[in-house]
Formats: C-alpha cells, sequence, structure tokens
C-alpha cells in the first residue's frame, strides 16, 4: 500500500435502528415539569395576569428564546443532575423566566406531600396539554418529546410508577442537599458552570437509581454519535478530546451495551491517538455484540445487522491494509463484497472492489455518465484513486486533469464539500508531481481562501491538511522558513491528532533535514532523517544519500542509492532523484557511467512525464559537460534546455545553481577569446554571479556561496585582475570565519 493511500484512509459508519423503549428517568420528568409549567405561564401572560392575579406577567421574545434552547440541551444531550439542572435554571445563556422559575420551584416542593397521585395528575396533564396546543405540538422536538413520554407512561405499571416517583424524590433531594452545600449558589451558578461549548457535557455521576439510572436514551447516543463522526470526518479539532469522547462513548455502552455504532466510534476514536490495539479490539466488539436487545427477531433486524457487518468488515480491511498485511485485509474485502452482494448494498460492494483492486495492484475501470447518484460518493473516490494510479504508471497528463475537472464539477454540483477539498488537494498534488509548483500553490491558496461551507458547517478535513502541508514545503523551498514555521504551527493547532498530524509531522521532518543540509550541519540531518524514516522511508533513505553524498561519503552513499533502486515498487518521482544522486557519485570518482545513469533518468523523466525532473538531468549534464569535458558549447545547449523550466518553478536552491551554471557557462564560452572579451563577459555576467549568491546566502547555504567567490577569484587570477581577485578573496575569507565549512564540503554539485 502506497504511503499517499494509507493518508487518506476513508471509514464507514453503518446505520442502525434502535429496537427498545427508552426508560423514563428522574431527568426526563423534571424536564416534562417544565414544559408544563411554560405553558401554564405562557397561557396566563396571554391572558394578561398570573393565577393569583397578583401581577401582571411579559413573557419576551428572549425569554421565549432562552427557553426553547435550554429545552434542545435538556432534551438532546445526557441526563443531568439536578444542581446542574438547577445551574442552566439561573444562567445568563438559558436562564428562565423568574415567575416560571417559583412556579417551578413549587411544584418541587409539592412532590413529596402530594405522593404518587402526582405522577398520575402529570399523565392526564400532558394529554391535555398535547391536545390543547395540537397545531404547536404536530410537528417539533416538544412535541415528540411529550408525546413520547406519554406514551411510556401508558404502558408503565403501577409498580414502575411507583418506582419512577421514589426515583424523582431521590434525584430531588439529593439535588438539595448538593445546592445548600454552596455557599452562595446563585452566584456560583451564573458564572463558571453555565459557560461550555456547544460539544462540551457536564461530567455525571453515577446514578443509584436501579433500573432508571440510564443517562443516555436511543436518541440522545444516537445524536451524540452522528456529531462526533461528522466532526471526526470533517473537523477534528471541533469534537470533543479523545480522553473526553471515550467517557462518553463507555456512559453509552454502560447504558445500551448492544449499540454497535458506540463500539464503532470508540475504534475511531483510538485511530486518532494511534492506539491500533484498542482500535483492533473495538471494531471486533461490532461483530461481537449480540442483536438488538429488546425486539423480536424480524427480516429487517436481520438485514440491518448484515449491513453493519459487511461495514465493519470493510473497515477491518482498511486496518489490515495500514498495517501491511494484505492477504488478511483482501480475506475481509471478500467477506464484505459476499455481503454486500446479499443484501444489494452496491456502495460497499463499490469501495471494496476498490480497494481489493488497489490492494492487487490494477485499476478499475472508470464509471460511465450512468451512474447511480447515490453512488457519487465512491465513484468519485475510484476516480481520485485512479489519477494517483495514472500519475504512477505514466497515463498522459492531459487525460488526468480532464477527468478531474470532470469529478470537480460534478462535486460541486452535488455540494460535497470533502470531495470539493480532495480533489482540489489532487489537483495540487499532481501539479507538484509533474514540475510545475506555481500552479501548485496557486491551487493550494485557492483552496485555503475558498468558503468551504454546505448546510452552515464548515470542511475543515484531510484535504485542508494536505494543502497546508504542501505549503510549508513551497516556503522552505523559497527560503522562507520563518513563514513555514507559522504556516506549521497553524497546521498542528488545525489538526492535532492522527491521521491529519502525519501529513504535518512528514513535512516538518523534512523541512528540517533540508534546512540542516543547506547550511552543511550533517549530524543534525542524519537525526531528523531517522525521525523522518519512520513515516517515508524512501524519503528517508534519498535524504540519507544526499547526506552522504554532501560529506563526500560516496561508499555509504551508493549503499543508501542501491536499497533504493532495488525497490521495484518505489515511484517514477524518486527513482528519477535517485539515479540523479547515483550519477553525481559516478561523477567524483570518475565513473564512466555518470552519462549512461543521467540518460537513464531522463528516459524515465520522459516516459513518466516529469517535465521538472528532466530539467534537473539536463541540468546535471550541462554541469559534466562544462566542469569535467569542459565542452562549454554543449553544455550551453543542455542548460538551455533545462533553464526555463528550473527558473519559472525550482525552488531557490535550484535556481541558485541554474545561475551560477549558466553564468560559468557563458564565460567559459569565451575562453579562446582575448583577455579583454573575457573580462567583459565576466563583468557582464556578475550580477548573475551576485544573484545566486544572494539565493545562497537566503537559504544560509554558506558553501555553495563560496564556491561562487572561489570560481569569481580563480577566474579573475586567471585573467591577471588582481584588485577584483583580492576582492572576491576576501569575501570568501569574511564568510569562512563567519561560517567555517571544512574544504571537502566545497564544490559538490547537489
Amino acid at each position: 500500500m502506497s504511503k499517499k493511500d494509507s493518508e487518506n484512509v476513508c471509514f464507514w459508519l453503518p446505520n442502525q435502528t434502535a429496537g427498545k423503549m427508552d426508560v423514563l428517568t428522574p431527568h426526563k420528568m423534571i424536564v416534562v415539569f417544565l414544559i408544563q409549567e411554560y405553558l401554564r405561564l405562557k397561557k396566563t401572560a396571554t391572558d394578561g395576569v398570573t393565577r393569583d392575579q397578583s401581577h401582571q406577567v411579559e413573557l419576551s421574545a428572549g425569554d421565549r428564546k432562552r427557553f426553547c434552547l435550554l429545552l434542545l440541551k435538556l432534551i438532546q444531550y445526557p441526563d443531568l443532575p439536578y444542581k446542574d439542572l438547577y445551574a442552566l435554571l439561573l444562567s445568563p445563556v438559558y436562564g428562565v423566566h423568574p415567575v416560571h422559575l417559583e412556579e417551578f420551584k413549587k411544584l418541587m416542593k409539592l412532590l413529596k406531600t402530594v405522593g404518587i397521585d402526582v405522577m398520575f395528575d402529570l399523565y392526564n396533564e400532558i394529554d391535555k396539554l398535547i391536545v390543547e396546543n395540537t397545531s404547536s405540538f404536530q410537528i417539533g422536538i416538544v412535541g415528540l418529546y411529550l408525546r413520547k413520554v406519554f406514551v411510556t407512561m401508558d404502558r408503565m405499571s403501577f409498580h414502575e410508577m411507583k418506582d419512577l416517583y421514589l426515583a424523582t424524590i431521590a434525584y430531588y433531594d439529593k439535588g438539595m442537599h448538593a445546592i445548600r452545600l454552596e455557599p452562595d449558589p446563585d452566584a456560583n451558578y451564573e458564572g463558571d458552570s453555565v459557560k461550555q461549548t456547544q460539544n462540551q457535557y457536564t461530567p455525571i455521576e453515577p446514578s443509584d437509581h436501579g433500573q432508571l439510572s440510564a443517562k443516555w436514551s436511543v436518541k440522545q447516543s444516537e445524536l451524540f454519535i452522528a456529531q462526533q463522526s461528522a466532526l471526526l470526518k470533517e473537523n477534528e479539532a471541533k469534537a470533543l478530546p479523545p480522553k473526553e469522547l471515550q467517557k462518553r462513548l463507555n456512559e453509552i455502552i454502560h447504558d445500551r451495551p448492544h449499540c454497535s455504532q458506540a463500539y464503532f466510534l470508540t475504534y475511531m476514536n483510538n485511530l486518532r491517538v494511534r492506539e491500533f490495539f484498542g482500535a483492533v479490539h473495538a471494531l471486533q466488539r461490532v461483530f461481537d455484540r449480540n442483536p438488538s436487545a429488546g425486539a423480536p427477531p424480524s427480516v429487517s433486524t436481520a438485514t440491518s445487522e448484515c449491513k453493519e457487518y459487511q461495514y465493519s468488515s470493510l473497515n477491518l480491511a482498511i486496518l489490515h491494509a495500514e498495517f501491511g498485511q494484505p492477504k488478511l485485509a483482501r480475506t475481509c474485502l471478500r467477506e464484505c463484497i459476499m455481503l454486500a452482494q446479499e443484501n444489494g448494498d452496491t456502495t460497499c460492494l463499490q469501495l471494496a472492489h476498490a480497494w481489493l483492486s488497489h490492494l492487487e495492484g490494477h485499476s478499475m475501470p472508470l464509471p460511465d455518465k450512468t451512474t447511480s447518484g447515490s453512488l457519487f460518493h465512491a465513484t468519485s473516490l475510484r476516480i481520485l484513486s485512479h489519477l494517483r494510479h495514472g500519475s504512477m504508471t505514466g497515463e498522459p497528463p492531459s487525460k488526468l486533469y480532464g477527468l478531474l475537472m470532470v469529478n470537480d464539477l460534478l462535486n460541486a454540483q452535488r455540494s460535497m464539500m470533502d470531495l470539493v477539498a480532495t480533489g482540489i488537494a489532487e489537483r495540487t498534488a499532481l501539479w507538484t508531481v509533474y514540475g510545475k509548483h506555481e500552479q501548485a500553490s496557486l491551487c493550494a491558496q485557492l483552496l485555503l481562501n475558498v468558503d468551504l461551507k454546505s448546510l452552515g458547517k464548515t470542511y475543515n478535513g484531510n484535504g485542508i491538511c494536505q494543502v497546508l502541508c504542501s505549503l510549508v514545503v513551497r516556503l522552505a523551498h523559497l527560503g522562507e522558513f520563518g513563514h513555514a514555521l507559522v504556516v506549521l504551527q497553524h497546521t498542528k493547532q488545525r489538526f492535532p491528532r492522527y491521521p491529519q498530524s502525519r501529513d504535518w509531522h512528514l513535512a516538518d521532518h523534512y523541512v528540517t533535514v533540508l534546512r540542516a543540509i543547506y547550511r552543511g550541519r550533517w549530524a543534525e540531518a542524519t537525526g531528523e532523517c531517522q525521525c523522518l524514516f519512520s513515516y517515508d522511508r524512501n524519503l528517508a533513505l534519498l535524504l540519507f544519500a544526499h547526506i552522504a553524498l554532501g560529506k563526500q561519503d560516496f561508499g555509504m552513499g551508493e549503499k543508501f542509492i542501491a536499497r533504493l533502486l532495488q525497490n521495484e515498487q518505489l515511484d517514477p518521482l524518486t527513482r528519477i532523484r535517485a539515479m540523479i544522486l547515483h550519477a553525481n557519485v559516478y561523477l567524483h570518482c570518475g565513473h564512466p557511467k555518470a552519462f549512461h545513469m543521467l540518460s537513464c533518468a531522463q528516459m524515465f523523466a520522459q516516459k513518466y512525464h516529469l517535465q521538472y525532473e528532466e530539467a534537473l538531468v539536463n541540468l546535471h549534464f550541462a554541469y559534466l559537460l562544462l566542469v569535467h569535458l569542459h565542452a562549454p558549447m554543449q553544455a550551453s545547449l543542455s542548460l538551455k534546455a533545462a533553464l526555463e523550466t528550473i527558473l519559472a518553478n525550482g525552488p531557490i536552491y535550484d535556481r541558485a545553481r541554474a545561475l551560477f551554471l549558466f553564468a560559468r557557462t557563458l564565460v567559459e564560452m569565451e575562453k579562446e577569446s582575448s583577455r579583454a572579451q573575457r573580462l567583459q563577459q565576466l563583468g557582464t555576467m556578475l550580477p548573475t554571479f551576485e544573484e545566486a549568491v544572494d539565493m545562497f546566502e537566503k537559504l544560509a547555504c554558506y558553501c555553495k556561496a563560496k564556491d561562487v567567490y572561489v570560481y569569481l577569484a580563480q577566474t579573475y587570477h586567471e585573467l591577471g585582475s588582481f584588485e577584483d581577485r583580492n576582492r572576491y578573496s576576501y569575501r570568501y575569507r569574511l564568510l569562512e570565519e563567519q561560517y567555517p565549512t571544512e574544504r571537502q564540503y566545497l564544490n559538490v554539485f547537489l
């Protein structure tokens, strides 16, 4: 499995139908009491006075809004202790009307004195409220909530009703006791206890109410799991922290041990912190759970169970592929395909076939125009996978970009923000592979500045992280290491956890190695390469070889290059760069195979349409012809084919090398001319030499800047211009005193 594919793993969450009735808890009864008193207050406010006719009640729009927000929080979120619920009633965000609060407190005090009759009165009161507010309760959360409570109470026996009453009394007494222990309850409740974000929940103490101890209802747990799953997929930074999320999931599993979605979200949460053993265990628990408790077996239940099993098999296959276990992954995929065929699930079937084709090393045929809209998400992922495979197998770039354009258009029409972002990130990666770094930077800026909102939610997923990392590398290539660090810190804050953290870890280590190589700090570069090895083995080996050649340890460099070139699965881009380094080894050892190796690298670059790598090969051809074969005319022809591409798209290091070589070539072409003409040509090219020096110094690559000064001093010495020779010798000496470099590190063309 390639690195790119493993970093963009897509996990699929199955659907689940609830199979049992929720139990009524004291918290739910308190919510019903609040609704009852609010409707009474609303009716009296409409009439103009309260029940005791003492003063007029004004129920403002702000009071209505706060109560609606309070109900939404109390109904959708898990049960709260009475102390925390009372704090919400006093808070500035969710606080209720003073008259409403007073009437509610009176009702709660009457619970003990009236006895269990209050439960039967409440049953009749709910029926009356539903009838009187039919138009308001036909749709909406409050109407559904009251109907559900009414139906549940209608099915309860007298013994169950008595237990519910006693549990409510105990719940109220325990909360009032906790409130009395507070030194200043009102001041405390209006402060820190309610300043929580939408995704945070108040910790719930274990209940002691026997059968009524469930804190999470079926709908509450399903809503919570759906919200957190969507956040993990689209905006992981806004999801609950892993520890807090696991605590909530443990509560859900305690209350609903047969909820497979909770186990699956546990699996995804473990992946965030790279707890792979726990992830496999959680995924296996999805298979181990029993059919829905409390529901009689039926055809629909069996179908739902099978669908959960096939998506779990798909995710288990993805996890095995992540671990580099293709045999086990194929076994899980075949099981997934069998279950998907039995249930007619074409979406899961397409995803399973796409992964199976990837593991077996061949690409699937692209979808036709008659593809169903319900399959479009899986189809778009197949197209993106085909683009990656096509860039590795040498398909024409025009064909790949045409397919990508169609895919982007269809994604935008369907407002699939995750696919839109992934498509632009894929376009950025393709431009980078083909050497169009400015186009890649433009695509990255486009994605970062576009408003990726759908249904009020902003996408912040894997595609955003990838283009941010590409910008970090691009800024480092331009010598803007300070700006690269700022973008990297922003990326770390925006994507703090796995799998997105893998991308910025890799970019961080790569930029650090690159900077250390430019500065000639070989020990630091070697240490960072060892860290990089765990993220990208091939890139680390390539940089190890670069470091060895920079130190002129050609034997060790050749060993690293041999390990790379022996890999049959090596991508073309890395293979060509390894061949260029191999040619440098032959070059410095005086071996005649240098030309042959560069020719092979050029053929590979042309075969896979890698224009920038071809330009680098031509640059090395020019260096070989100029320095070792003393053929400046032929060197100029080779350099002419590479110069435009490198100056337009290359990193500042490559541009500085190209300018230095270009100026040297033009000076050497006048070698047969008179001394005056050579001095004139050298004077003409001095701005080019100075520009190359400025670029090297911007990268803190002082050893290369010294190479320029050494060449200029030697050339002026040969021409008898001793004043200019002394000037550049002095500049070399100043640079050497400030940034000393060992002699063997000079004059290395890497």
